[in-house]
């Protein structure tokens, strides 16, 4: 997370609940710098119907927070992906 490393608090953890046949983003923890500003991001993305691949690859302002949900959303595996 660039904006992390630019105010040198570098500790936290983010989890995603997402349903695997639908990618439907069911719920999140967000402890880590600006968290209090990602769970708005996360809450819209949910009451909007947000596909948890396509705040994967939404495209953030730099540095910021939220493009943090780039890398933690690509580590997830699907089983119709190849």
């Amino acid at each position: 997370m660039p904006r992390a490393y630019a105010v040198e608090e570098t500790r936290g953890l983010m989890k995603f609940v997402i349903d695997a046949q639908t990618d439907e983003i069911l719920g999140a923890a967000l402890l880590s710098v600006d968290a209090q500003e990602l769970i708005n991001t996360v809450a819209l993305a949910m009451r909007h119907g947000i596909k948890a691949a396509e705040l994967r690859d939404a495209v953030y302002t730099h540095p910021s927070s939220t493009e943090a949900f780039n890398d933690v959303l690509a580590t997830i595996v699907r089983v119709d992906e190849p």
